[in-house]
């Protein structure tokens, strides 16, 4: 179709920029700074004092180009590895050892991005004019829910594709075999696709053989949410009534890479699934999602002429519709 693009490719889309990503758990910004690569853009996280926010800016020095983030804090400013120039919080050039005493030069200063912590996590947005906010979580500070905050997992696929597998239930059976999976028990009932503001919303139920630390095969009714363009709130209902809530913030590192920073939340309590079995649960099927994920090719089909469907396809042809009405400007979220 004309004005379609046939794959997706993220560097070409710069509305793409305009959104936040999560890029570290803020308990990872401690006294030192942190390297990260959104949108193929290198960035260097850093604290400048224990409990104040952290700050982002690209990894750059202005002065020999550098990377900042194999520097050090020291006096509560960011200080380049190469020659030692020191920046604040927001990017302002503080000290050049040097001369210190000589006016600083006008391009000195850090190339700053937006930054802020919610649940939990550091985001940060690459343009200035972001589309719409962090998508929301008000489960974080619901009572009713305990929060079990997990990895950074790195993968060699792109977004879309660690997204669109997120909310495919067709291969919990198979790519997941030797976790929650059944094989013998492929059979999925027809999900619900609706459109939403921030994006999609899908409803459905999966046959699985087990649940995080337990065994016994159960059904999972899922309702999940993807907002634009690649975070998903997976919300998982037991017929025994407990609630899992599985928050992917899937950021885009280049064209072939992404990383998910993965939060939990359930209704029931320590004493009835200890984390540590959660976690490491989750690892497992992490690590299957990823040893799949990563044996496809580079390049996500955007097109639906490039791929076959079939009836349990409904959320994947969805989520594509999206992506391509959002690259070619046919909608934009809100939340």
């Amino acid at each position: 179709m004309e004005g379609y693009p046939e794959h997706l490719v993220i560097s070409e889309h710069p509305v793409l920029r305009r959104f936040w990503y999560a890029v570290c758990f803020a308990r990872d910004v401690t006294d030192a700074p942190v390297a990260r690569t959104v949108l193929g853009t290198r960035l260097v996280v850093w604290r400048p004092t224990p409990g104040s926010p952290a700050s982002a800016a690209h990894d750059l020095c202005a002065h020999r180009d550098a990377p900042l983030s194999r520097g050090w804090i020291r006096d509560c400013h960011l200080v380049c590895p190469y020659h030692g120039w020191e920046w604040d919080g927001a990017g302002r050039t503080r000290r050049i050892p040097q001369f210190p005493d000589a006016p600083h030069p006008t391009k000195s200063g850090l190339t700053m991005v937006l930054s802020q912590e919610r649940y939990g996590l550091v985001w940060v947005c690459l343009d200035a004019d972001p589309i719409a906010g962090v998508p929301p979580l008000p489960e974080y500070d619901d009572p009713r829910w305990r929060v079990v905050p997990e990895y950074r997992w790195d993968f060699a696929c792109t977004a879309m594709h660690l997204l669109e597998n997120n909310f495919d239930p067709g291969h919990v059976a198979f790519v997941h075999r030797n976790t929650f999976g059944n094989p013998d028990r492929p059979e999925l009932t027809d999900t619900v696709v609706t459109r939403e503001p921030y994006g999609l919303r899908t409803t459905g139920q999966v046959p699985v053989e087990s649940r995080p630390g337990e065994l016994g095969a159960t059904v999972r009714t899922t309702v999940s949410k993807l907002y634009a363009p690649f975070h998903g709130h997976i919300h998982i209902t037991y017929p025994d009534g407990l609630e899992h809530l599985m928050v992917k913030a899937i950021t885009p590192v280049d064209d072939e890479h992404c990383m998910l920073l993965q939060t939990v939340l359930r209704t029931d309590g320590e004493a009835e699934r200890p984390a540590a079995d959660i976690l490491a649960f989750d690892e497992k099927v992490e690590d299957e999602d990823r040893d799949l994920l990563e044996s496809l090719p580079a390049r996500f089909p955007l097109a639906p002429h490039l791929n076959a469907h079939a009836r349990a396809d409904r959320n994947s042809l969805a989520i594509r519709r999206l992506w391509l009405e959002l690259v070619t400007g046919r909608w934009t979220p809100t939340w």
